[in-house]
């Protein structure tokens, strides 16, 4: 597989990832009290605004969910996170639950190599495919078991109806290995490495806190533009 060989961009993306970033608030002193179903606390912490903007700008970006949207939930998430695919079914439930909700996902790879392979395979069915091949491949992904690497996304890729040699140039090109370190340099300016990563309201949400716990979130956002309310 060429990719292995012509990641123009890995050797820097390796460098972005790889660069200490400062340290966010420990769950027990998180910004708003939030707590999973158990009681447990959840980490959060705020994000700038600015930082939130440019996610959302990221070329590899995909929202599922309502077109407009009064909530849209920022998913940083990686293609080999076990956490991550358990959050998207639950996920998934929220949207077809919620006709105001929309969640926009971010592959920013922090697992490994089969996951940059992966994310720039993601990025080029985007650019092929557009939007709705983009999400069938995601949701593809994230029924996987297993390992997720760029000659399993290229499988996936063709499963879906693209063209496999053209997804894979793309996903080879210089261009596209930029574009997915461009994410992970933001998911790391953010303090959101670690997936999944969530960001509503200019809060940075940590781990999946499973989907009631989010689900109240939402709600204090509607209620009151946070994600608890007084």
């Amino acid at each position: 597989m060429r990719m292995t060989r012509r990641f123009a961009a890995l050797s820097s993306l390796a460098a972005v990832a790889g660069l200490a970033v400062p340290r966010p608030l420990r769950a027990e002193e998180g910004w708003y009290p939030l707590k999973d179903e158990a009681g447990r606390p959840i980490q959060n912490f705020r994000v700038p605004i600015e930082l939130q903007t440019e996610i959302m700008a990221l070329e590899n970006a995909v929202t599922f969910g309502a077109r407009q949207a009064d909530v849209t939930i920022i998913e940083v998430f990686d293609s080999n996170c076990p956490y991550c695919r358990v959050a998207a079914g639950e996920v998934k439930q929220m949207i077809a639950r919620d006709r105001e909700l929309a969640v926009t996902i971010i592959n920013a790879p922090s697992i490994g190599l089969p996951s940059v392979q992966a994310a720039r395979v993601e990025y080029a069915v985007k650019v092929l495919g557009g939007v709705d091949k983009a999400r069938a491949f995601h949701e593809a992904s994230m029924k996987a078991r297993g390992l997720f690497d760029g000659l399993r996304a290229l499988r996936v890729a063709a499963e879906i109806g693209l063209d496999r040699k053209a997804v894979e140039d793309l996903a080879d090109r210089p261009e596209s290995g930029q574009v997915v370190a461009r994410a992970v340099r933001l998911a790391n300016a953010s303090n959101l490495a670690a997936t999944p990563s969530w960001l509503i309201a200019g809060t940075a949400v940590i781990g999946w806190p499973g989907r009631p716990t989010m689900e109240a979130v939402v709600r204090s956002v509607r209620d009151c533009d946070k994600p608890v309310c007084a």
